[in-house]
């Protein structure tokens, strides 16, 4: 999915998809796609229903997946830099790792698609298992650096919410 398309998903009325991943160049377009993805969750609680784990607490995603997110419908769980995307993981068990949650997502999307709304952030990915299951079951957007004619319009539709008038 490329930006433009995400960022008509997400100023929809349609409900979001389970599992998102972000990568690229792009800082902050990923970053205004994740406010954009937030506001549309509702009412976030850190360690209720909303959730951010780094890379170094990889291991705990199928826990926070499993834990309910009491008083709320959904969970949201940001996953930045996590390794999971590299061919070869970032530890030693990282291959171990990949296929666990690869194999998790595959056989509990039903139990995600319920009460989890997952994003993924990423500098770089590479394709795996685990990026092909979550191309499979959920969005995969990659922020590339805007062009010439993107960035005059996104600077434009900045200035028009500001009410700033640009010739």
């Amino acid at each position: 999915m490329i930006y433009d398309m995400l960022e008509k998903e997400l100023s929809s009325d349609k409900e979001l998809n389970s599992i998102y991943l972000f990568f690229g160049e792009d800082r902050f377009l990923i970053d205004n796609s994740l406010k954009k993805l937030k506001r549309k969750f509702g009412e976030i609680l850190q360690g209720i229903n909303y959730v951010i784990i780094e890379e170094n607490l990889i291991d705990d995603l199928i826990y926070n997946i499993e834990s309910p997110a009491f008083g709320y419908d959904k969970k949201l769980i940001i996953v930045k830099n996590s390794g999971l995307f590299k061919k070869d993981g970032r530890k030693k068990n990282g291959t171990a790792i990949q296929n666990q949650i690869a194999k998790y997502i595959e056989e509990n999307i039903e139990i995600i698609n319920e009460s989890v709304n997952l994003v993924f952030i990423e500098d770089n990915v590479e394709k795996n298992n685990v990026f092909n299951v979550i191309d499979k079951y959920g969005v995969v957007c990659e922020f590339k650096e805007l062009n010439q004619a993107q960035l005059i319009k996104k600077l434009k539709q900045i200035c028009n919410a500001y009410k700033v008038k640009v010739r």
